[in-house]
């Protein structure tokens, strides 16, 4: 759970986003959905349309967790209630399944501006719920500031070749 912090009295919104992955390079995103009967909140098989210009390089599929307000033991909660029902044909789908190179459950941060720490602490039970499946834990932290000097120098060089 992400400690409180003065975020929400200054208006500056806190990015999280938990997501549960299944990918590799020849996994079929529908073998995945008849297997465990759940439709996936993003997937793609290898070679699709991924962005401008580009394609994928493997095959996934993904839960997300909630929206990126919720907290980040609240949206690992929310994936563990959508695979309830599952756990153990998604433990032999990961173990067994030659195209599942990967299962991994995303934890991605990004803090508010003008906020230089802040700190998290999930539930040990939790965790081990996912580890226990054989799903990695995978931490993704943003910067602020930098994903804008990024985009404005992607923005530049967009311009500069138009």
């Amino acid at each position: 759970m992400a400690t409180k912090d003065k975020s929400k009295r200054n208006n500056r919104y806190e990015w999280r986003q938990v997501t549960l992955n299944i990918v590799g390079k020849n996994l079929d995103p529908d073998k995945v959905s008849a297997v465990l009967g759940i439709q996936p909140d993003d997937w793609a098989r290898r070679g699709e349309p991924f962005g401008k210009n580009k394609k994928t390089k493997q095959g996934y599929w993904t839960l997300e967790g909630g929206p990126s307000t919720w907290r980040i033991e609240t949206q690992m909660r929310s994936i563990l209630k959508r695979i309830a029902s599952v756990k153990n044909l998604l433990r032999r789908l990961i173990g067994e399944d030659e195209t599942v190179e990967q299962a991994y459950l995303t934890i991605a941060v990004m803090l508010p501006r003008g906020i230089a720490v802040s700190g998290y602490c999930v539930n040990a039970e939790v965790i081990n719920e996912f580890t226990s499946l054989g799903i990695d834990i995978a931490l993704s932290i943003h910067v602020a500031a930098e994903i804008d000097r990024v985009v404005m120098d992607h923005r530049k060089k967009i311009i500069a070749n138009n």
